[in-house]
């Protein structure tokens, strides 16, 4: 082997390693659930310092922990199946990359079912089920607006007319901006993606975007951000297709060909109440708050 083809290699490993945190972890088995998320995706997940009853550590690193509801499931998951878990923060864009490489075995980072990461991986049954909002500036809110009187299609693309919307890179909502709202109003603009979601709800805080996309939880979580100026944008959901309701749900990555686990999650999952998910969900939410 040329030694070019060699120190290329070794630049491929380590950055696999910086982007999992820790090493070492390659041929996973099922006997242990070997989680990969984000640990900055709140209220799905996040990193914290503070050791809780909520938190576990994450691998490879000392003294942080990762929270959130995404956490919250995974606990129930290995308290249902008596299995340990271990939690590693991978970037986003190396999730199913990682999941291939057998350095997980589950994604559990409020990923939701496209055609294109099924292609690539298997899904288990939805571990949350939401509905899409907007993340706004409280002057922009007509009166009146609330879950249940949401605003229709027709006035959202008309408060939109002439307006950027941003969102986090590499999620369905960041797709529905171009699909439903660009689209069909060339006055409405496409704001390049950012990494985060907090970081796109700041731009919206600051006035540099007009609204942010992303199923309610997130958008409640990010009020927190600036909750003196940024508020919920509630909308009819009639006007997104029946495929592309699949982006409003989330649910837990699989390697294909992994059959055991993904039959031993859905049995897990069909454990616990629609209720007990929305429960979590709202106390993560609520810790989110101060995150």
């Amino acid at each position: 082997m040329k030694k070019g083809i060699i120190f290329g290699a070794l630049i491929f490993s380590a950055s696999m390693c910086l982007d999992l945190v820790s090493c070492g972890n390659s041929g996973v088995t099922n006997d242990t659930l070997v989680i990969g998320m984000e640990c900055g995706y709140q209220p799905f997940n996040w990193t914290t310092r503070t050791s809780s009853n909520y938190t576990l550590p994450i691998s490879g690193t000392t003294g942080e922990y990762a929270d959130g509801y995404d956490v919250q499931v995974a606990k129930r998951l290995g308290e249902i199946l008596d299995r340990p878990v271990e939690i590693h923060r991978i970037v986003w864009d190396n999730l199913i990359t990682s999941l291939q490489n057998d350095q997980i075995n589950m994604i559990l980072a409020g990923m939701s079912y496209t055609d294109e990461r099924a292609a690539q991986i298997n899904f288990s049954n939805p571990y949350l089920t939401s509905d899409l909002a907007f993340l706004v500036r409280k002057d922009y809110v007509p009166a009146g607006n609330s879950a249940s009187n949401p605003l229709s299609y027709e006035d959202l693309l008309e408060l939109f007319s002439g307006h950027n919307l941003i969102c986090q890179s590499a999620v369905v909502g960041d797709d529905y901006i171009q699909t439903y709202f660009t689209d069909v109003d060339s006055t409405i603009i496409h704001s390049n993606p950012v990494a985060t979601y907090p970081l796109a709800a700041m731009q919206v805080a600051q006035g540099t975007a007009f609204a942010m996309p992303a199923e309610l939880p997130v958008v409640e979580a990010m009020i927190n951000l600036d909750s003196d100026n940024l508020a919920v944008l509630y909308v009819e959901q009639d006007f997104i297709a029946e495929d592309d309701l699949t982006g409003l749900s989330v649910n837990v990555g699989i390697k294909k060909g992994n059959e055991e686990l993904l039959n031993d999650i859905n049995s897990a999952l069909a454990q616990f109440s629609n209720s007990d998910r929305g429960e979590l969900m709202g106390e993560a939410a609520i810790r989110s708050a101060n995150a």
